[in-house]
């Protein structure tokens, strides 16, 4: 099986970019994945994922317009979670390996609107059908539908994230108007990080 077999031919856009044989790897055998795994796949077959302009996947790439799972994970990543990737939104998709006690090999999400992680209750493989066929605006609950198509349609940088005002673990969010401005993914990790 491949990782095309897991995320293409669904109802969402995604597009799976070329990995590099060198970061490839390298990054196989830091992380010590096969290409049977979930994971694995993620890091011999692509360079990065992007579904629908929203959901962005890290991959093996030396490309500086896109993101390598290793090295962003040593500047940014923790004990206890490896990053795989993030949204538009400020959201963070991770891997739970100790993070959360109670739910090891999960997917974890970072919310932004409680700025903490979350168990998303469902292994990798199971992530990669809900990015592959779910309606990912119900997801993003806090925006409306029509809001939530606006912000996508924005079309963000892979290294870029959304910096959303009023913030949205604030009392003064609501669903109806935001100020959002694109700003690097490094300034808004370092900032969550600080914070």
């Amino acid at each position: 099986m491949q990782l095309a077999d897991l995320l293409l031919n669904g109802k969402n856009n995604i597009e799976i970019l070329p990995p590099d044989p060198e970061r490839v790897k390298e990054n196989a055998e830091f992380f010590q994945a096969n290409d049977q795994s979930a994971f694995g796949m993620l890091i011999h077959h692509s360079g990065g994922v992007t579904v629908n302009g929203a959901v962005r996947l890290l991959g093996s790439t030396a490309d500086p317009n896109y993101r390598d799972i290793k090295a962003f994970n040593e500047q940014f990543g923790g004990n206890g979670f490896v990053i795989l990737g993030d949204d538009i939104f400020g959201g963070i998709f991770a891997l739970n390996l100790g993070l959360l006690p109670e739910c090891p090999g999960n997917m974890i999400y970072f919310a932004p609107d409680t700025l903490e992680f979350e168990d998303m209750e469902i292994k990798l493989s199971q992530f990669f059908e809900f990015l592959r066929n779910s309606d990912l605006s119900d997801f993003y609950g806090q925006f409306s539908p029509e809001e939530y198509e606006a912000l996508r349609a924005t079309n963000v940088e892979f290294n870029k994230v959304l910096h959303i005002l009023p913030p949205q673990w604030s009392a003064e969010f609501n669903t109806e108007k935001h100020d959002a401005r694109a700003i690097s993914v490094d300034e808004y990790y370092r900032s969550i990080s600080n914070g």
